[in-house]
């Protein structure tokens, strides 16, 4: 049953997710209660949920907040993603269904002609789409979940350092070789492809720190 505090946590998880939000925004429970017509107890529960996902911190005796997290913390997450992200492309070789690779077959097609025809616009939507139509193929619903707790905490974070390439020829022949090896049902081959393709490059750690850096620079200036 959807109850009033499960509707709340959504319109805050949303809000965080898209930036609304801040890290480090505060949480302050009596104007969240005006904001939603609703007691405290709701708000209460949906923020507790929402630390519980590691998306707000709560403090004793203060407002919540957005929760924070450092570069070294994030660098991990990235580290812990990638591994899953190549088990969801393992599994999804060896457990997708027929119908499930005809859909992911024409997903990669239309992906490919708005990239020839330079829409760029459209590309992170089909590009979520795509990494998620790969997890939901892996049939575990516990690693499902994994990875789509890790994404809501690093979506903030992804939005400091734009990860997407100016030349978007580039995902797609990485996109490409994640498809053959899926529908040739070659499962290692799957795993290492998507977790490369996942993975925050060796080469442009760097610049995300300095992107990091400079955007909390900003945000305490």
């Amino acid at each position: 049953m959807v109850t009033r505090a499960n509707n709340i946590r959504d319109v805050l998880e949303n809000e965080i997710i898209s930036g609304v939000r801040q890290p480090g925004d505060r949480l302050d429970e009596p104007q969240l209660t005006r904001r939603f017509g609703a007691s405290r107890t709701p708000v209460r529960e949906a923020l507790v949920e929402l630390a519980s996902a590691g998306l707000v911190e709560m403090q004793p005796h203060r407002s919540a907040v957005v929760a924070e997290i450092s570069v070294q913390h994030l660098i991990q997450m990235y580290e812990v993603l990638a591994e899953l992200e190549g088990l969801s492309a393992r599994l999804a070789a060896r457990r997708m269904t027929e119908q499930e690779r005809a859909n992911f077959e024409t997903l990669h097609a239309k992906i490919g002609k708005l990239i020839s025809k330079g829409n760029r616009d459209a590309f992170p939507a089909l590009n979520k789409k795509f990494h998620e139509m790969i997890h939901h193929a892996a049939h575990n619903e516990i690693l499902e979940a994994q990875i789509d707790g890790l994404n809501k905490r690093l979506a903030p974070y992804r939005r400091i350092f734009h990860d997407e390439p100016h030349d978007l020829s580039i995902p797609y022949a990485e996109h490409q070789n994640v498809v053959a090896a899926i529908q040739n049902r070659d499962e290692e081959l799957a795993d290492i492809i998507f977790k490369d393709h996942t993975a925050l490059r060796a080469d442009r750690i760097t610049d995300f720190i300095a992107a990091f850096d400079r955007s909390f620079e900003k945000r305490s200036a």
